[in-house]
C-alpha cells in the first residue's frame, strides 16, 4: 500500500492504539511420534485421538507417524499459547511409550519405503487424502515430507482496517481494500522474512538418516550451478534453518512458476495455472503403480494445498469449496506464516514471547510502504532467504536491498528494529504493559550476540553435553514429557 509508516502510526496513536492488540490468532504444530531411542514410531495413529477426519485439534499431517496439533482461532496469543500447551500435554499423556519429537528436522528415519503415509477411512474424502499423500511421496520423497514446523495464523481486526480505509482508500469497496492490504503485508513479509529465519531458525543440524536428501540436493546444485557449491556447503558451519533452506522443503516443479503477491487476481491466476499445467516429470511417473493410484493428477500441483510458500493468504472454506474458490469469493480472511521452526526449548514448540514478536512483526509488514515486487527484487528476496538459512551465523554477512545494493545484516536489522520498537511501544501503552517492548529488545540483542540464537544455542548445547542430533532430541522430548507431571519449569 502507498502509505508512510510514520503517518500510519501517528493516525493510530491519535485514534485508538488498542486496536493493535485486537485480532485472531491460531497455531498449527507438526511433530513426529518417536520411540524412546529416537526412531520414527511405526505404530498407528493413537486411538485416543479418534478419527483423523473428525478431530480438528489432533490429526495427522503427511505421515501416519506425524501428528498435527491445531488450535482454533482465538482472540489473544495468550489464549492460543495456553490452548497449544493443553493439546501438547494431552498428546504427551496419550503417547504412553512414545515421545513427541521436539525438532523440525526428522528423527532417525527408516528407508523411504517403510515410512508410513497417513491412512484414512475408505470414503471419497479419505481416499483423496491418501492419494494426495502418495503423490507428495512420489514427487518429493517421504523423508523430505517428514520435516515439521509451526504455522502461525492471524487476522487483523476490522477496526484497524476501518481506520486505514478512511485515510487511504481510492474509491474501492472495503473488502477490496482489505484484500489489497493483506497482499501488501505479504509482499513486505517476503522482503523481511530473512529476519524471522535469523531470529527463530532452530534447525541447524540433522540426523545421518536425512543425509541422502542433502546429498541429492548438492548433486543437483553441482550439476546446474557449480558456482553455488561453496556457499551452500556453509550449512555445516553456519546454518540457522535447514528446514527452510534448499536442503529442506523443495518446491520441485513449482520453481518454474512465479506466484505473484501483487494482487489477489494474479495470486489466484498463477496458482490455478500450476494446477492446470501438465508436468513432463510427473507425467513420466504416471498415475498408477501396481494397481494403485499414486497421484491426483500429473499437473504441477495436485491441489492448491501443495503450493509451497513462506506465507499464504487464505479464507475459511465452506463444505465442498476449495481454498482458492473461498479466497476469490470472500476475500482474504487470514494469513498463514509457514517459516517458523519448532523451538526445542519450548514444550509447545513455540514460546509466548515468539508470538508477541510475531504480532509486532506482522503489524510492521502491514504498516511499511509496500510497492509491487518485480522479478529482480524477487530474486534478491529469495537470495536473502537462502543466505540466512544456510549462512546466518557468518560474521559480516551481507544481504541485498533492492535499489540500495549490499548491506550488512546487522545494519538492516537495526533499521527494522527501530520501527518494531515504535509499534511495540504503542501496543504496550495501550495494554498498560511492557511485554512487547521487552520481547523486541530480547530479539534485538541477537543481532549483536549470535550465541543467543536458537540455532547457535542448539549446536553449543550439543557440543557441551556431547550429544548427537538424536540424543539431544530425545533429551528435550523426555524433558517435555516429564513436565506433564511436574508443571511448567
Amino acid at each position: 500500500m502507498n502509505w508512510k509508516f510514520e503517518k500510519v502510526l501517528d493516525i493510530i496513536k491519535k485514534t485508538d492504539s488498542s486496536i493493535l492488540l485486537k485480532g485472531k490468532w491460531g497455531i498449527e504444530r507438526e511433530a513426529q511420534r518417536v520411540t524412546k531411542s529416537g526412531y520414527l514410531a511405526l505404530t498407528n495413529h493413537p486411538v485416543a485421538f479418534g478419527n483423523k477426519l473428525l478431530n480438528s485439534e489432533v490429526t495427522t499431517d503427511f505421515s501416519e507417524s506425524q501428528l498435527e496439533l491445531v488450535t482454533p482461532p482465538l482472540s489473544s496469543v495468550e489464549e492460543v499459547y495456553k490452548y497449544l500447551e493443553m493439546l501438547t500435554l494431552k498428546v504427551n499423556y496419550e503417547l504412553k511409550n512414545e515421545l513427541l519429537w521436539p525438532l523440525s528436522m526428522p528423527p532417525r528415519l527408516p528407508s523411504e519405503e517403510i515410512i508410513p503415509i497417513a491412512k484414512f477411512d475408505d470414503t471419497p474424502e479419505g481416499r483423496e487424502k491418501e492419494i494426495y499423500r502418495r503423490g507428495l511421496a512420489t514427487r518429493y520423497g517421504k523423508k523430505m515430507q517428514m520435516i515439521s514446523g509451526i504455522h502461525f495464523n492471524f487476522s487483523f481486526t476490522d477496526e484497524l482496517f476501518d481506520i486505514l480505509y478512511k485515510y487511504w482508500s481510492n474509491g474501492e469497496d472495503k473488502y477490496e481494500f482489505i484484500d489489497k492490504a493483506y497482499f501488501s503485508m505479504a509482499r513486505n513479509f517476503l522482503r523481511y522474512r530473512w529476519l524471522l529465519i535469523y531470529l527463530f531458525g532452530a534447525s541447524p543440524s540433522t540426523d545421518n538418516t536425512f543425509n541422502s536428501v542433502i546429498q541429492n540436493e548438492l548433486k543437483t546444485i553441482r550439476k546446474c550451478c557449480p558456482e553455488r557449491c561453496n556457499p551452500t556447503n556453509n550449512y555445516k558451519k553456519y546454518a540457522t534453518s535447514l528446514r527452510v533452506s534448499r536442503f529442506g522443503y523443495s518446491n520441485g516443479e513449482q520453481g518454474k512458476f512465479t506466484v505473484s503477491y501483487n494482487s489477489k487476481s494474479e495470486y489466484l491466476e498463477t496458482i490455478r495455472k500450476m494446477m492446470k499445467t501438465k508436468s513432463k516429470k510427473y507425467s513420466e511417473i504416471g498415475m498408477f503403480k501396481d494397481g494403485k493410484q499414486i497421484q491426483l493428477s500429473e499437473n504441477v500441483l495436485q491441489k492448491d494445498s501443495e503450493f509451497y510458500s513462506s506465507i499464504r493468504l487464505k479464507q475459511v472454506v465452506e463444505k465442498g469449496e476449495s481454498q482458492l474458490d473461498a479466497l476469490e469469493k470472500r476475500g482474504v480472511g487470514y494469513a498463514e506464516v509457514r517459516i517458523i521452526d519448532v523451538n526445542p526449548y519450548e514444550r509447545a514448540g513455540i514460546s509466548l514471547e515468539q508470538m508477541y514478536f510475531l504480532q509486532v512483526f506482522m503489524l510492521y509488514c502491514l504498516f511499511e510502504n509496500s510497492r509491487n515486487i518485480e522479478r529482480k527484487e524477487l530474486n534478491l528476496m529469495n537470495k536473502n532467504h537462502n543466505l540466512i538459512a544456510i549462512s546466518g551465523w557468518k560474521n559480516k554477512l551481507s544481504l541485498f536491498r533492492y535499489t540500495r545494493g549490499q548491506v550488512l545484516l546487522e545494519d538492516w536489522g537495526q533499521y527494522i528494529f527501530c520501527k518494531l520498537s515504535q509499534i511495540a511501544k504503542l501496543m504496550d501503552d495501550a495494554g498498560n504493559s511492557n511485554k512487547y517492548m521487552e520481547c523486541v529488545i530480547n530479539e534485538f540483542v541477537k543481532l549483536i550476540d549470535k550465541s543467543l540464537l536458537p540455532s547457535n544455542r542448539i549446536i553449543n548445547d550439543m557440543k557441551l553435553k556431547g550429544d548427537t542430533f538424536i540424543t539431544f532430541g530425545i533429551s528435550k522430548a523426555m524433558e517435555h514429557k516429564n513436565q506433564n507431571n511436574t508443571g511448567r519449569n
